[in-house]
C-alpha cells in the first residue's frame, strides 16, 4: 500500500520540499494559511515550471497516502469531550447545517449542474466536513476518479479561501460581536482546519478557540459522511444497472484508525504531548496533500472545470452561510 518505487523519489521530494516551503512562506501570509499557500505554489510549478512526466508518480504518491495517515492520526488528537462542551444548541447546529449542505449540495450539483454522482458526493462531503481532508477519505471509497478528485478539492479549497476573506468582515455585521455565534458561522461553513484557524484569527483568539471546537464537531462526524456516501453512490450505481439495492460498503483503512483514535484519547487521555504530535503530523500531510493536488492539477483540468463548477462552488458558499445564520438566529 505505502510502497515506493525508485522512479517516485524525485516527485515525493518535490512535493514534500513544496509543502515545507510553503509552510515558511504562510508566516508571511497568515490570513492563506500553509494549505492554500501550497496548492498556489504547487499549481505555478506543475504547470510553469515542473512539468515533465518524471514527476507524476512521485506526486501521486505524495497526494494520497501521507493524507490518509494524517487523517488517521488525527482521531488520536480528538475526544468525544469535544461535541459536549458545545452543547445541545452546538451539536444540533452542526449537525443540521452539515446535513443541509450536503442534501443541498448532492442536489443542486446533479439536477442544475450536471455533475455525476461520484462528484457530488466529493464536493458534498469536502464542504459538509473538512474540505480537502474530506474529499481524500470519500473518493477512494466511492472509486472517484483522480481528475474529478482533483476538480473538486480545487473548487472546495477556492470556495474555502473566499470564505477566508469575507466572513472575517462580515461575521460581525451578521452575527454582532458575539464570539461564540462568530466562532459559529466561521467554524461550521469555512473548509479546511487551517483555513478555519485562519478566518477565525483575524477577529480575535477567542473567537478562534470557537470556531476550532465547531470545526472539530465536523471533523468527527466524517466518518458518519463517508459511509453514508458510499451508501449513497453504491445505490445508485447498483440500482443504475440492476435495479437492485445493497448494503455492503468498504470502509478506508484510515477511517477505522480515525474513529480507534477518537474512542482511545476519550477514554484513555492520551498526553498533550502526544496529542500535539498527532495534530503537527495532521496538518503537515494536509500540506503536503495540497501541494500535490497543486502539482498534479493542470490548467487544462481547471479550464474544462470552467465556469459550471466554480458556479458549483459559489452557490455552495452562498447557501451554506444562508442557512448556517438562519439555524443561528433559530437555535441561539
Amino acid at each position: 500500500m505505502f510502497k515506493i518505487k525508485r522512479n517516485m523519489w524525485a516527485g515525493i521530494i518535490l512535493t514534500f520540499g513544496v509543502a515545507i516551503i510553503s509552510e515558511e512562506l504562510s508566516v508571511f501570509l497568515p490570513m492563506l494559511g500553509s494549505e492554500t499557500v501550497a496548492m498556489f505554489l504547487g499549481l505555478i510549478i506543475g504547470n510553469l515550471i515542473l512539468t515533465g512526466n518524471r514527476w507524476n508518480s512521485g506526486v501521486k504518491w505524495s497526494e494520497k497516502y501521507p493524507i490518509e495517515t494524517g487523517i488517521a492520526v488525527l482521531g488520536f488528537s480528538l475526544t468525544f469531550k469535544t461535541i459536549f462542551s458545545l452543547s445541545w444548541q452546538g451539536i444540533l447546529f452542526i449537525v443540521i447545517l452539515m446535513w443541509a449542505t450536503i442534501k443541498f449540495v448532492m442536489w443542486v450539483g446533479i439536477k442544475v449542474f450536471n455533475v455525476d454522482i461520484k462528484t457530488a458526493a466529493m464536493m458534498a462531503g469536502g464542504n459538509a466536513v473538512c474540505g480537502s481532508s474530506a474529499i481524500a477519505s470519500i473518493a477512494p471509497a466511492i472509486k472517484a476518479h483522480d481528475d474529478d478528485r482533483r476538480t473538486a478539492v480545487a473548487v472546495v479549497s477556492i470556495s474555502g479561501t473566499i470564505l477566508l476573506l469575507i466572513l472575517p468582515i462580515i461575521s460581525p455585521i451578521l452575527v454582532g460581536e458575539n464570539n461564540m455565534l462568530m466562532g459559529a458561522l466561521i467554524g461550521g461553513t469555512v473548509q479546511s482546519v487551517g483555513q478555519v484557524v485562519g478566518t477565525a484569527s483575524l477577529i480575535n483568539p477567542e473567537v478562534v478557540t470557537y470556531a476550532t471546537l465547531f470545526k472539530m464537531l465536523r471533523v468527527i462526524l466524517l466518518s458518519v459522511v463517508v459511509i453514508y456516501m458510499t451508501r449513497v453512490v453504491n445505490r445508485n450505481s447498483v440500482q443504475g444497472i440492476s435495479g437492485e439495492n445493497t448494503s455492503k460498503i468498504s470502509i478506508p483503512w484510515f477511517i477505522i484508525v480515525f474513529f480507534v483514535g477518537v474512542m482511545v484519547n476519550t477514554f484513555v487521555h492520551l498526553p498533550e504531548s502526544y496529542v500535539g504530535i498527532f495534530k503537527r503530523i495532521t496538518s503537515f500531510f494536509g500540506v503536503v496533500n495540497l501541494a500535490g493536488i497543486g502539482l498534479n492539477l493542470k490548467w487544462i483540468t481547471i479550464k474544462n472545470a470552467g465556469p459550471k463548477f466554480l458556479g458549483y462552488g459559489f452557490l455552495t458558499i452562498i447557501f451554506q452561510i444562508l442557512v448556517a445564520l438562519a439555524l443561528i438566529y433559530l437555535i441561539y
